[in-house]
Protein backbone atom coordinates (compact mmCIF):
# COMPACT_ATOMS: atom_id res chain seq x y z
CA UNK A 1 0.00 0.00 0.00
CA UNK A 2 2.82 2.43 0.82
CA UNK A 3 4.40 1.84 -2.60
CA UNK A 4 1.18 2.76 -4.43
CA UNK A 5 0.48 5.73 -2.14
CA UNK A 6 3.99 7.14 -2.66
CA UNK A 7 3.63 6.63 -6.43
CA UNK A 8 0.26 8.41 -6.59
CA UNK A 9 1.44 11.31 -4.44
CA UNK A 10 4.92 11.60 -5.94
CA UNK A 11 6.45 15.06 -6.11
CA UNK A 12 9.67 16.84 -5.37
CA UNK A 13 12.07 14.46 -3.65
CA UNK A 14 14.36 17.14 -2.16
CA UNK A 15 12.15 18.21 0.73
CA UNK A 16 8.78 17.87 2.41
CA UNK A 17 6.45 19.53 4.85
CA UNK A 18 5.41 18.42 8.31
CA UNK A 19 2.46 19.58 10.38
CA UNK A 20 2.82 19.13 14.14
CA UNK A 21 -0.61 20.32 15.29
CA UNK A 22 0.63 23.85 15.90
CA UNK A 23 2.24 24.79 12.63
CA UNK A 24 4.03 23.73 9.49
CA UNK A 25 7.73 23.25 8.94
CA UNK A 26 9.68 22.48 5.80
CA UNK A 27 12.42 19.87 5.93
CA UNK A 28 15.15 19.97 3.29
CA UNK A 29 15.87 16.24 3.27
CA UNK A 30 15.02 13.53 0.74
CA UNK A 31 11.46 12.21 0.68
CA UNK A 32 11.42 8.48 1.50
CA UNK A 33 8.82 5.73 1.49
CA UNK A 34 9.27 5.57 5.26
CA UNK A 35 7.84 9.09 5.49
CA UNK A 36 4.77 8.05 3.52
CA UNK A 37 4.38 5.04 5.82
CA UNK A 38 4.71 7.22 8.93
CA UNK A 39 2.03 9.51 7.49
CA UNK A 40 -0.37 6.63 6.86
CA UNK A 41 0.18 5.24 10.37
CA UNK A 42 -0.30 8.68 11.96
CA UNK A 43 3.24 9.18 13.29
CA UNK A 44 3.69 12.32 11.16
CA UNK A 45 1.51 14.52 8.96
CA UNK A 46 3.30 14.70 5.61
CA UNK A 47 3.12 17.42 3.00
CA UNK A 48 4.50 16.93 -0.51
CA UNK A 49 5.63 19.57 -3.01
CA UNK A 50 3.88 18.53 -6.25
CA UNK A 51 6.40 20.21 -8.59
CA UNK A 52 9.79 18.62 -9.27
CA UNK A 53 13.06 20.43 -9.94
CA UNK A 54 12.37 19.85 -13.65
CA UNK A 55 9.00 21.63 -13.38
CA UNK A 56 6.77 18.56 -13.75
CA UNK A 57 3.89 17.12 -11.69
CA UNK A 58 1.99 13.85 -11.32
CA UNK A 59 -0.84 15.53 -9.41
CA UNK A 60 -2.31 18.95 -8.79
CA UNK A 61 -4.78 20.23 -6.23
CA UNK A 62 -7.48 22.84 -5.88
CA UNK A 63 -7.58 23.80 -2.19
CA UNK A 64 -11.03 25.14 -1.27
CA UNK A 65 -10.89 27.58 1.65
CA UNK A 66 -14.27 29.31 1.39
CA UNK A 67 -15.40 27.76 4.69
CA UNK A 68 -13.11 30.02 6.71
CA UNK A 69 -12.10 33.66 6.85
CA UNK A 70 -8.80 34.85 8.30
CA UNK A 71 -8.14 31.29 9.49
CA UNK A 72 -11.44 31.08 11.40
CA UNK A 73 -14.11 28.57 10.40
CA UNK A 74 -17.31 30.39 9.41
CA UNK A 75 -19.37 27.46 8.08
CA UNK A 76 -19.21 23.75 7.39
CA UNK A 77 -17.86 22.93 3.96
CA UNK A 78 -20.56 21.80 1.51
CA UNK A 79 -18.97 18.67 0.02
CA UNK A 80 -22.22 17.57 -1.61
CA UNK A 81 -22.55 20.79 -3.64
CA UNK A 82 -18.93 20.55 -4.79
CA UNK A 83 -19.31 16.90 -5.79
CA UNK A 84 -22.51 17.66 -7.73
CA UNK A 85 -20.75 20.42 -9.70
CA UNK A 86 -17.75 18.18 -10.44
CA UNK A 87 -20.03 15.37 -11.60
CA UNK A 88 -22.17 17.69 -13.73
CA UNK A 89 -19.09 19.17 -15.41
CA UNK A 90 -17.48 15.72 -15.72
CA UNK A 91 -14.21 16.97 -14.25
CA UNK A 92 -11.54 14.35 -13.46
CA UNK A 93 -11.17 15.41 -9.83
CA UNK A 94 -11.16 13.39 -6.61
CA UNK A 95 -12.29 15.27 -3.50
CA UNK A 96 -10.71 14.70 -0.10
CA UNK A 97 -11.47 16.31 3.24
CA UNK A 98 -8.68 18.69 4.19
CA UNK A 99 -6.95 19.07 7.54
CA UNK A 100 -8.83 22.31 8.21
CA UNK A 101 -12.27 20.94 7.32
CA UNK A 102 -12.38 22.20 3.76
CA UNK A 103 -11.77 20.24 0.59
CA UNK A 104 -8.87 19.35 -1.65
CA UNK A 105 -9.81 18.38 -5.20
CA UNK A 106 -6.99 16.32 -6.72
CA UNK A 107 -6.20 15.90 -10.39
CA UNK A 108 -4.12 12.73 -10.83
CA UNK A 109 -2.02 12.35 -13.96
CA UNK A 110 -0.73 9.24 -15.70
CA UNK A 111 2.51 10.94 -16.74
CA UNK A 112 4.75 13.71 -15.49
CA UNK A 113 3.23 16.91 -16.89
CA UNK A 114 4.60 20.47 -16.94
CA UNK A 115 3.43 22.35 -13.85
CA UNK A 116 2.49 25.31 -16.03
CA UNK A 117 -0.07 23.13 -17.84
CA UNK A 118 -1.38 21.60 -14.61
CA UNK A 119 -1.89 25.04 -13.07
CA UNK A 120 -3.65 26.26 -16.23
CA UNK A 121 -6.04 23.29 -16.21
CA UNK A 122 -6.79 23.60 -12.48
CA UNK A 123 -7.48 27.34 -12.81
CA UNK A 124 -9.99 26.56 -15.56
CA UNK A 125 -11.60 23.86 -13.39
CA UNK A 126 -11.84 26.25 -10.42
CA UNK A 127 -13.40 28.91 -12.65
CA UNK A 128 -15.88 26.36 -14.04
CA UNK A 129 -16.80 25.42 -10.48
CA UNK A 130 -17.43 29.09 -9.66
CA UNK A 131 -14.64 29.16 -7.09
CA UNK A 132 -11.68 30.82 -8.74
CA UNK A 133 -11.26 33.51 -6.04
CA UNK A 134 -11.49 31.41 -2.89
CA UNK A 135 -9.01 28.69 -3.80
CA UNK A 136 -5.32 27.95 -3.88
CA UNK A 137 -3.80 25.95 -6.71
CA UNK A 138 -1.01 23.42 -6.13
CA UNK A 139 1.59 23.37 -7.47
CA UNK A 140 1.84 27.04 -6.60
CA UNK A 141 4.83 27.50 -8.88
CA UNK A 142 5.08 26.94 -12.63
CA UNK A 143 8.82 26.41 -12.34
CA UNK A 144 11.24 26.26 -9.43
CA UNK A 145 14.15 28.65 -9.39
CA UNK A 146 17.57 27.34 -8.42
CA UNK A 147 17.57 26.54 -4.70
CA UNK A 148 13.79 27.09 -4.37
CA UNK A 149 11.88 24.40 -2.46
CA UNK A 150 8.32 24.94 -3.65
CA UNK A 151 5.10 24.85 -1.64
CA UNK A 152 3.78 21.65 -0.12
CA UNK A 153 0.25 20.38 0.40
CA UNK A 154 -0.78 18.13 3.28
CA UNK A 155 -1.59 14.64 2.02
CA UNK A 156 -4.84 12.77 2.63
CA UNK A 157 -5.25 9.59 4.67
CA UNK A 158 -3.28 10.81 7.67
CA UNK A 159 -3.39 7.94 10.18
CA UNK A 160 -5.19 5.98 7.46
CA UNK A 161 -8.63 7.31 8.29
CA UNK A 162 -8.55 11.12 8.31
CA UNK A 163 -8.67 13.46 5.35
CA UNK A 164 -10.46 10.76 3.41
CA UNK A 165 -11.97 10.81 -0.07
CA UNK A 166 -15.52 12.11 -0.25
CA UNK A 167 -17.85 10.38 -2.70
CA UNK A 168 -21.37 11.09 -3.82
CA UNK A 169 -23.42 8.61 -5.80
Amino acid sequence: MVDKFSEIFAGNTNGYGLYNGKGHIFVKKPVTKELYEQHLTGKISLGIVPITDKGNCRFGVIDFDDHKKNGIKIKDFDYEALLKKIKFLKLPLVVFKSKSGGAHAYLFLQEWTPAKDVRHILKKFAYSLGCSRDVEIFPKQEKLKSGESGSFINLPYHAGNTRVAVVND
